[in-house]
């Protein structure tokens, strides 16, 4: 599979068990990989060497979730370099970060409604106002009213993910990078494709889940999306 330079976007694993409290994980949340995130990242490596890559290099955001599941992935490749990158760093949530996923829908779906907040309007619709908001986030990366202070950062990671991949290309055509990130971080990697031009479906990544790109000396494009591999 030489002559095409790859970039391959993995998101980490579960960082929760089955029953446990669902929490807003940014990078504020340094939590564990689960024995099942454990698994999830061995299995990305699995199925990336059994499709034939070969992967040069695996860059990880510096949180342990991050670095558990790169570990993971280099047991298929024990040669390659192991390294963090901090731009792969998820996204710092602020007063949600940490917090019950359904008490940050809610809060969300307040802050979206705030407008037009009545004494009629009932808890159920604030909730799906917030659900509403987080689907846009994972669909489209609209960033949802009340967390307007990450449009710095969002408005960055589009030139970071072009330069990451830009520098990669040139220094090592042909090479395979495995990028090792969270979802919020891993959905703005479209910025590399042609303008009009995104995966199909939600940009979400699954938790294990990875998406391929490849270059060929022309431009970016993605050939793969939320790939999860079985256990």
């Amino acid at each position: 599979m030489s002559g095409v330079t790859r970039l391959i976007v993995v998101r980490h694993g579960n960082t929760f068990n089955a029953g446990d409290v669902i929490l807003r994980v940014g990078s504020a949340t340094d939590l564990p990989l689960t024995e099942k995130g454990l698994l999830q990242g061995a299995a990305a490596g699995r199925a990336l060497r059994d499709s034939g890559y070969q992967v040069d290099e695996i860059c990880y955001a510096p949180l342990l979730r991050t670095r558990q599941s790169a570990e993971g992935i280099g047991e298929s490749f024990p040669d390659a370099v192991m390294r963090s990158e901090e731009f792969l760093t998820e996204l710092n949530y602020g007063q949600d970060d940490g917090q019950p996923e359904a008490d940050v829908v809610l809060r969300l779906g307040i802050a979206a409604m705030r407008e037009r907040i009545t004494p009629q309007i009932t808890l159920d619709a604030l909730r799906e106002a917030g659900k509403a908001a987080l689907n846009a986030w994972d669909a489209e990366a609209v960033l949802p009213v009340g967390w307007e202070f990450l449009s710095g950062r969002a408005a960055n990671l589009p030139g970071q993910w072009r330069d990451f991949a830009t520098r990669w290309a040139a220094e090592h055509p042909g090479g395979t990078v495995a990028a090792v990130t969270s979802n919020g971080i891993a959905r703005f990697s479209r910025a590399l494709l042609p303008d009009g031009q995104a995966p199909e479906g939600s940009l979400k990544l699954s938790t294990g889940a990875f998406g391929v790109y490849e270059y060929d000396g022309g431009c970016w494009r993605c050939v793969a999306w939320n790939v999860r591999p079985a256990l």
